[in-house]
């Protein structure tokens, strides 16, 4: 039966999971046990609450997206039997009540949200820096829905990958790409001037493997 609510359910090393059951792997000898400590819920029934999780050691946060809400949660893990909301950070600045986060990242007090823009998210999108406290640091332009960030092991570069969606009803398409934010200026000092945006055009020309489908009207590679 499904819940009338999402859950997030916190593991023994205190990072967040979304399971249903505890998980035991295939071999006894090798396995990795999964055991619910605590839930936090949301209240929100089939709106994507609660899509992607970032864990901050150093403020025992865990920072979480919702796919139709405008707007991030910091989730208290001190007590993880006990979790609780420490904090809510607005995304209405960048995008209205329709603006949403796609992916987060957490590394040195520093937290990226990426926040698609435009109709069906066809726009160059936004990653939006705070501080692990929820204070605004700096905004760059990336490229169409940006989907997932990561910041490199050293912290030097915070990466996005563009999933260049296309709109319903397909008159525009954007491209695909990956932006490289080079974090060296500190994140409150970031501007466009920082990013590198790479696409794929350059694989337009070469023949690919039959079994690839490239479909919509005006679809390439890129």
């Amino acid at each position: 039966m499904q819940t009338l609510v999402r859950s997030l359910v916190l593991t023994a090393a205190l990072l967040p999971a979304v399971v249903a059951n505890p998980v035991v792997g295939a071999k006894a000898d090798k396995s990795i046990t999964l055991v619910p400590l605590g839930t936090y819920r949301t209240f929100l029934f089939d709106e994507g609450a609660v899509e992607i999780s970032a864990y901050d050691p150093q403020t025992r946060r865990a920072f979480v997206t919702f796919a139709e809400e405008p707007r991030i949660e910091a989730i208290n893990l001190s007590d993880p039997g006990n979790p609780s909301l420490a904090l809510t950070i607005d995304l209405s600045p960048w995008g209205g009540l329709s603006a949403h986060a796609t992916s987060v990242a957490v590394r040195d007090g520093v937290l990226a949200v990426a926040v698609p823009q435009g109709v069906d998210d066809t726009d160059p999108g936004k990653v939006v820096f705070f501080d692990t406290h929820g204070i605004f640091l700096s905004v760059v332009t990336v490229g169409a829905l940006p989907d997932m960030l990561t910041f490199t092991p050293n912290g030097r570069f915070l990466l996005t990958a563009n999933e260049g969606q296309p709109r319903a009803d397909y008159l525009f398409d954007p491209e695909g790409s990956i932006s490289i934010v080079d974090m060296a200026a500190g994140a409150a000092s970031l501007t466009d001037a920082d990013v590198t945006t790479a696409g794929f055009t350059a694989f337009n020309s070469t023949p690919i493997d039959p079994r690839i489908r490239v479909f919509g009207p005006g679809s390439s590679v890129a």
